[in-house]
Parts: structure tokens; sequence; C-alpha cells
């Protein structure tokens, strides 16, 4: 009898370990490659957790100037904000919209890391992606955080 073997495990072994799929999460804005991977893990790590199952997701850094205007499209809110989340459907959870503006303005209000209160807003958008209260938000957030 003839074993297949693939590097020390038997290829009926390998052909039966459950796949890991992970989350697609386009990154535009931020250039830095390791915080474009925290990022993405942070996020495939919450939806693993939180049993969600889609395909892609869509996170987008700008400026004041850019989420204002889309505040006051979809939210005529003639202001900017923090985060902004559109929900779209199974497969394509959404897009997150975070302005850097804010996040860095926060950030030294709070006297924590840029890169933090990033995450932090990112995880609100995350969040509102997936129905959660803002008292569930918080919680989650530290928890995940």
């Amino acid at each position: 009898m003839i074993k297949a073997m693939l590097p020390g495990r038997p290829l009926s072994q390998k052909l039966l370990k459950p796949t890991k799929k992970k989350v697609k999460v386009n990154i535009f804005g931020i250039k830095n490659g390791k915080l474009k991977k925290e990022i993405t893990k942070l996020i495939n790590q919450i939806l693993k957790k939180e049993k969600i199952k889609t395909k892609e997701l869509n996170l987008i850094i700008c400026d004041d100037e850019f989420i204002k205007k889309l505040n006051r499209k979809f939210l005529k809110r003639n202001y900017p904000t923090d985060v902004l989340a559109f929900n779209f459907d199974k497969d394509f959870l959404g897009e997150i919209y975070v302005s850097k503006d804010q996040a860095l303005k926060q950030a030294k209000e709070d006297k924590v890391k840029y890169t933090y209160r990033l995450k932090y807003l990112i995880l609100h958008g995350l969040f509102h992606l997936l129905s959660y209260s803002h008292s569930e938000m918080e919680r989650l957030i530290v928890k995940y955080l």
C-alpha cells in the first residue's frame, strides 16, 4: 500500500482538515503594512468569534472633508463625524469609513495612541455593521482591544 504524504501528514488528513476561510478586508487610506495586518487580523478574529459568515469588507480611512460629505448625503448632517458604517449583504458585509482627523483629535483628547483610537473607531463601525447597540459595543471593544 502506498501512502500519499504531504509534509509530515497523510493526504487523507490533509484533505479532511477544515479550511479556515478569512474575510477579505480591503483597506484604503493606510500605508503602514504592519498596521494593515493588525487590523485585518483583529477584524477576522472578531468575525470568527461572533460567528459571522461573510466574504468581504471595505475599510476606508479618510479625512474630515470626505466624511462630512458622506454624513451630509446619507444622514443629512452637515458636519464631520468619526465613523460611518454602511451595510451591504451577506457576502459583502459593508463599508466602514473612519475620519483620520477625528481619530487624531480624539487620541489627543483622551491621551491615547493614534493607532489605538483608530482601531477603536474601526471596531465601533464593525459592531454597527453587526447591529450591536452602543452599550454592547463598548463592552466588546474593550474586550477585543
